[in-house]
């Protein structure tokens, strides 16, 4: 994001634009937040989950963003789904239930879902937001692959129940890894913990079922489902 700043700080004396642009070093997004907040940086450039930080937590404003919407194979509605049998399953009665998400942040697995929780009081992350902790006290396993590694839990102190509904590769290893060695990783990798019975619901991306089914998944889990096995929450 440094080399990003100076390129385009680089850019604009290039091209005489007015005023100059300094480029201000942050230890991370959350520190850029404060920087911002406090007066000693004017903007920054952040991810989905980031944004959705900034202006909960901090009272940041998004001065300007990319939309993908109707562009295909990038625009995705992010839903939620459940095994047909999880009859009292519902949008507002996840509590103490598992979940699967692709990987910790992301769009489709942490900043929607979690948001969605939020925004209908079923959580509550207080002054210190504290996403990690409320998810884990809310649900009562999951697989979030990631939200272990040192840079999302420099401190350790994210729960581990939040790793408890996955599997790791064929050799037990990788165990809740931010990438396709953790076998419940991605929306593939969610979906396939609902169809194994891991979890209960699934975040994933509208398309993601039908991108598993009829065959185009050769996967042992995907060939055996059908979509009459799932429902749409």
């Amino acid at each position: 994001e440094e080399k990003k700043c100076l390129d385009l700080a680089g850019n604009a004396t290039a091209r005489n634009v007015k005023g100059t642009l300094q480029c201000v070093r942050g230890l991370n997004t959350r520190d850029c937040m404060e920087k911002i907040k406090n007066g000693t940086a004017d903007a920054a450039s952040m991810f989905g989950d980031d944004i959705y930080a900034a202006g909960f937590c901090h009272g940041l404003e998004l001065a300007a963003g990319e939309s993908y919407n109707g562009v295909d194979g990038i625009s995705y509605y992010v839903v939620a789904m459940a095994r047909r049998s999880s009859s009292d399953l519902s949008l507002l009665e996840m509590h103490e239930r598992s979940s699967c998400h692709p990987g910790i942040r992301t769009t489709v697995g942490w900043t929607v879902p979690i948001g969605y929780l939020v925004n209908t009081s079923q959580i509550s992350v207080g002054e210190q937001c504290n996403f990690p902790r409320v998810v884990g006290n809310f649900f009562g396993y999951s697989c979030v692959p990631g939200i272990k590694d040192p840079q999302h839990d420099p401190r350790g102190n994210n729960p581990k129940n939040l790793c408890e509904a996955r599997i790791g590769d064929e050799n037990d290893r990788h165990i809740c890894a931010n990438n396709h060695r953790e076998r419940h990783y991605g929306e593939s990798g969610a979906l396939r913990c609902v169809a194994e019975n891991l979890g209960d619901v699934a975040f994933v991306k509208h398309t993601t079922v039908f991108d598993n089914l009829d065959g185009k998944n050769q996967e042992s889990w995907a060939l055996d489902l059908e979509v009459e096995d799932l429902k749409l929450l």
